[in-house]
């Protein structure tokens, strides 16, 4: 039996395998990265309106929100140095988005059912944990257990 799809009206066409998902491009820290766009489901359960009203206004402000993911990172780098460099030797400030390329990967846009929206990105400093910024409704940044 080959994968469940769905043709959503805000997400596009989209596959389940325990959320539903689809690849998207997205340009971040000045280049361009292939991540996976996820909408959390249980047992194949449709995709809820907040998680579609999420995924719009992401996209019709994706520049914005881009923006939001870059400067946390840069800041929760920057403010945390002596504690990332337990883990991390290479440690080093941040100055620009093209230097967080070399320290995080994005890996999945997130939408849980309530509507939440969370970049989550592997990360040099925390390969087991990896890091999240969660862009909606508020902002925040941490490891990515925080938000899953």
């Amino acid at each position: 039996m080959g994968e469940a799809k769905c043709n959503d009206a805000a997400f596009g066409e989209m596959a389940y395998k325990h959320r539903w998902y689809k690849e998207q491009e997205i340009s971040i820290f000045g280049q361009a990265w292939n991540i996976t766009v996820a909408a959390k489901a249980y047992s194949g359960k449709a995709i809820t309106n907040e998680q579609q009203d999420s995924y719009v206004k992401f996209m019709e402000d994706e520049g914005k929100y881009i923006e939001v993911v870059e400067n946390e990172l840069k800041n929760y780098v920057n403010n945390n140095l002596q504690e990332l460099a337990e883990y991390w030797a290479a440690a080093r400030g941040v100055d620009s988005k093209e230097d967080l390329s070399q320290m995080v990967t994005p890996k999945t846009l997130l939408f849980k059912q309530d509507g939440t929206a969370v970049l989550l990105l592997d990360c040099v400093w925390d390969v087991e944990n990896g890091v999240g910024v969660k862009i909606i409704p508020e902002v925040s940044i941490g490891i990515q257990d925080l938000f899953l």
